[in-house]
């Protein structure tokens, strides 16, 4: 394609947004704009009644409701608004714009971290974390959403309908609900996560719509006053899209570090694992813990592979990527030349279908299953830490594609229908077979000992360590103290006093509950569970 060309199509480009230009009312969108940036009582209540929906359909996961919200939000207003008014350069109007975003944002945060803080549901669900970590489409999303809202602002072409729909593509309420959720939880991670995304998609609809708003036309003369010299206004207007940018640059380098990552995993894995007649990775995924980077790798196999080579994939990619790597096959066993086709888990572990020849012996099969049994107890440790799990078997029922998986749960407080999915789901993916889960719960903690001198015992004092490691924190657990007998009272008060000088949990997260009888016992007994 040659210049002339480039030319021509240019100033073609160029004369249909001259006459698009003029179907703007540029003025009347201006005073529409500056006279609806200042809220009233009702767009606050709505605002926070939005709020508040999305936040109980994030609690009891349920995608309808969330939508719900969205639909009702009138946050999108003020956030275009203010990409006007970078636009144009009205520094008081991008002043109000920022001064309601902020209320909004206030008022939902502290409304969503009260009802968080008081509900029975804290657990974390699929919805809550969906929203907690931003990515290139999140980003893409919201700066489709922005052109398309600014644009119908400024043609009232099907207005109510497209800001509708624009409000619930962006979905700037959820994240803001998340934020809530985390603060009233204790779980500041997930406060942060949301509060990011919003960030994001905020600084994404701004920027987008004020490159609208100014190919459509919209300038400095449009205003009927101008206080600041052309100099100044763009040095602040500069000043502030630098600023609300930063959180944007992040979350797109962040992105496409972890593409490079995982183009580079996956490179690795199957230049190892990808054998003709041998072998075949199925799936994996990795995970961040700290300094290390942990890999799951699935893979279908007519013999295990053996450390060294385990070994050698993870220098491979310590020396990629300058830091521990740890590399974690799950193997599964198929017959020579059917490597691509996953025996069911009865016909692998029992020998007992035509089409694939039992070859094992009884000692190979048990190593199998010792071996899978490994890799439960793993991914259940993991997935409930810092709750301790135990007793994990493994019954494969004859007719029954299923693996009836049945677990020990040192925690004092059950698992919730919601929880156990998620874990048998994660369990399924794991095992790539249909998982039946049975979590059996017994107490956390041991009754606790004290010494001659009334003391804890270390024993006792190394066991209440894990009191910090607990999910969201401290704050968000009830401690009962019991005791069967009178005469611990004295002891009872010590262990409270520990719990409050030693494990810095809040005074009234302690219940003491003294019994009445005559019998003496030998220790205390505390149940940690949820609020």
């Amino acid at each position: 394609m040659n210049k002339t060309l480039v030319s021509y199509y240019l100033k073609k480009l160029s004369a249909y947004l001259a006459i698009k230009t003029d179907m703007v009312n540029h003025r009347a969108v201006i005073k529409e704009v500056a006279t609806g940036v200042d809220r009233s009582w009702i767009y606050y209540s709505m605002l926070m009644f939005a709020s508040l929906i999305a936040l109980l359909g994030l609690l009891t996961n349920s995608i309808a409701v969330v939508i719900g919200a969205m639909l009702i939000s009138p946050l999108m207003g003020p956030i275009i608004s203010s990409g006007l008014a970078f636009t144009i350069g009205d520094i008081s109007l991008a002043r109000r714009a920022f001064k309601t975003i902020a209320i909004s944002v206030a008022v939902t945060i502290v409304a969503c971290t009260i009802v968080s803080f008081i509900s029975p549901l804290k657990e974390p669900t699929a919805e809550i974390l969906t929203r907690v970590r931003p990515n290139i489409f999140d980003l893409l999303v919201a700066v489709l959403s922005g052109t398309v809202g600014a644009i119908a602002l400024c043609t009232k072409r099907n207005y109510l309908i497209t800001s509708t729909g624009v409000a619930i593509a962006t979905a700037v309420i959820p994240p803001l609900s998340v934020t809530g959720y985390g603060l009233g939880t204790g779980q500041l991670t997930l406060a942060m996560g949301g509060f990011l995304l919003f960030f994001t998609n905020f600084v994404a609809i701004v920027l987008t719509s004020d490159l609208v708003f100014f190919t459509l036309g919209f300038r400095t003369s449009h205003l009927e006053t101008v206080q600041y010299s052309p100099r100044k206004r763009l040095m602040i207007i500069a000043g502030l899209l630098t600023l609300i940018s930063i959180p944007l640059a992040y979350t797109l380098v962040a992105d496409l570090t972890k593409v490079k990552e995982k183009k580079r995993i996956e490179r690795v894995l199957k230049l190892n694992l990808n054998k003709e007649l041998t072998s075949r990775m199925t799936s994996y995924d990795y995970q961040q813990h700290d300094e290390k980077i942990l890999i799951r790798a699935s893979v279908n196999t007519v013999k295990f592979i053996d450390k060294p080579s385990e070994l050698k994939m993870e220098k491979e990619l310590t020396d990629a990527f300058k830091r521990p790597v740890d590399v974690r096959l799950e193997q599964i066993i198929v017959a020579s030349g059917e490597v691509d086709k996953q025996p069911s888990a009865l016909s692998l572990l029992a020998g007992s279908t035509s089409t694939i020849p039992r070859t094992d012996s009884s000692a190979q099969i048990k190593g199998k299953v010792e071996q899978m049994i490994m890799n439960v107890q793993r991914e259940l440790t993991e997935a409930l830490t810092p709750f301790p799990v135990s007793d994990t078997q493994l019954t494969f029922a004859s007719g029954n594609e299923s693996i009836l998986v049945s677990t020990t749960l040192k925690r004092d407080y059950p698992v919730e229908d919601d929880e156990k999915l998620l874990l048998t789901r994660q369990l399924e993916r794991s095992l790539d077979l249909p998982v039946a889960l049975t979590v059996k719960t017994v107490p956390l903690l041991p009754p606790l000992l004290f010494d001659s001198t009334g003391a804890l015992t270390p024993v006792s004092t190394a066991t209440l360590a894990l009191i910090k490691e607990l999910p969201g924190g401290s704050r968000a657990f009830r401690f009962v103290l019991e005791s069967s007998t009178r005469k611990n009272d004295r002891r009872l008060e010590t262990v409270k006093h520990h719990l409050i000088e030693g494990q810095e949990v809040p005074e009234r997260s302690i219940v003491i509950r003294s019994a009445h009888s005559a019998t003496e016992s030998p220790g205390v007994t505390l149940r940690i569970v949820r609020r």
